[in-house]
């Protein structure tokens, strides 16, 4: 087996089982026998488990960012865009069964003193508000809010609305947030 393939399964099988039942319940043991890797093979790539999920995370905002740029590439204009970003939570949180965000649920499973893993959440976390940051400079009319003032409202109604739906299982509360911004901009 090429190591690709190793490493490849390795973060399938972390992807599946951080997200579904979490990290703390994820036992090493199990990730190495879902993965169907020897014990070796998993050492050979990642010293711990805690730096597969060092791994995991990266993944995570790498397969996000860059759904999210193909997503807002076919859109036009800046206040279109910025409703995508809502509409591509929409579909994100289909498709994930409203399982809600990985890296609040990792966030909210690791200790404070857990400094790289909680860098990495704030760094996707601060990616996403420097995209609505860029998004809002471009925008021709801003009813009076400075950019950073409508960056940071639409990255909270995103966060918001995303959490509402994680807990009702509906997107009410994301095209509620959606019907807003058309208001504001």
């Amino acid at each position: 087996m090429k190591k690709e393939s190793v490493d490849e399964r390795i973060m399938q099988t972390a992807t599946r089982l951080f997200y579904s039942q979490g990290y703390n319940l994820t036992g090493i043991n199990q990730l190495i026998d879902e993965a169907g890797i020897a014990k070796p093979s998993l050492y050979n790539k990642y010293r711990s488990k805690s730096d597969v999920l060092l791994a995991y995370l990266d993944r995570q905002s790498l397969t996000l960012f860059n759904a999210l740029e193909a997503h807002l590439a076919k859109i036009q204009g800046a206040r279109n865009k910025i409703i995508g970003v809502f509409e591509f939570s929409i579909t994100g949180n289909q498709a994930s069964n409203f399982g809600g965000c990985p890296f609040l649920k990792i966030k909210a499973e690791v200790a404070s003193s857990e400094k790289v893993v909680l860098d990495r959440v704030l760094t996707t976390k601060n990616r996403l508000r420097d995209l609505f940051l860029q998004l809002v400079t471009e925008l021709e009319d801003k009813k009076g809010f400075s950019d950073k003032a409508l960056a940071d409202m639409f990255y909270f109604m995103l966060e918001g609305s995303r959490i509402g739906a994680s807990i009702t299982r509906q997107n009410t509360d994301i095209e509620s947030a959606i019907e807003t911004i058309k208001k504001i901009i």
